[in-house]
């Protein structure tokens, strides 16, 4: 069990590794770019299928719920945007933003190895509801990475179409402006009510704890500001029309709250794996 968790790990980091290189490579160039097109969603989802590998076996061998571990949680969230953005790749033309989604899924299905795997579990807390609440995040955080990275896509090719820069090789690669933003839109419908989910549960575990470190305080507060930012983002959608550029860099100031976040969970979950 330890040996294909092991090497579903390496080829899965080969895997996205390439998927990457070509993404890059596609948009770099044209020639030969029909094949590395071809090859490289199809090397992604090789990727994504090896990573489920490691995590399913990883998750056995250390009897670790895949939902009750920050480590595997990070990996889960990378799975989400793989799974995300291969769905909807056709449907919205989304072909390089492979080349966000791929080194994002690398740098997750590694950097999860330096986090601690021990259960996240609080006394005085339910096991339930705190599984439901890792879950939920889970899945919201995986979706709101495809959108942010479609809202920075947004502000790169609205950029090069505003300076006249379009008539380049980048410029023709990169999905057009409206299916960015619908993309972004959509997503953020889908990943809010996980979050707001999130949110709640968050501030009945905060209710039912005694206070917490300046730590604790401030990953609670950029979760708060997570949500308002993008519920301002939607809301100001339907009432005033507010999209293209302004949506985008709402998202994704919304998505950098929120890695913050992550980043908050992951630095407390190393030192607890130190003492």
């Amino acid at each position: 069990m330890e040996d294909i968790a092991t090497i579903a790990f390496y080829l899965g980091v080969v895997a996205y590794s390439v998927a990457a290189t070509l993404f890059f490579l596609e948009l770099a160039r044209r020639e030969g770019g029909a094949v590395r097109a071809q090859w490289a969603p199809r090397l992604l989802a090789l990727g994504g299928a090896l990573h489920a590998v490691h995590v399913v076996t990883a998750s056995l061998l250390s009897k670790v719920c895949p939902i009750d571990s920050l480590h595997f949680a990070l990996s889960f969230t990378a799975l989400i945007a793989v799974g995300a953005y291969l769905l909807l790749r056709e449907r919205f033309r989304l072909y390089a933003l492979g080349a966000f989604v791929a080194p994002i899924a690398l740098t997750f299905l590694i950097g999860a190895q330096f986090v601690g795997q021990s259960s996240d579990a609080v006394a005085g807390v339910s096991r339930t509801l705190l599984m439901f609440h890792i879950a939920a995040n889970v899945l919201g955080v995986g979706l709101f990475l495809i959108a942010g990275a479609a809202g920075a896509v947004y502000l790169v090719q609205e950029r090069r179409l505003r300076t006249k820069k379009h008539v380049a090789n980048l410029g023709t690669r990169l999905p057009p402006l409206d299916s960015l933003d619908r993309t972004t839109h959509r997503l953020l419908l889908a990943g809010f009510p996980l979050l707001t989910f999130g949110v709640v549960t968050g501030a009945v575990f905060t209710h039912q704890l005694t206070a917490g470190s300046g730590a604790d305080s401030l990953r609670t507060f950029l979760g708060y500001a997570t949500w308002i930012l993008l519920a301002a983002v939607l809301v100001l959608r339907e009432t005033i029309g507010f999209r293209g550029r302004k949506t985008a860099y709402g998202t994704i100031a919304g998505v950098v709250c929120m890695l913050l976040v992550m980043l908050l969970y992951a630095v407390r979950s190393n030192a607890g794996a130190s003492l």
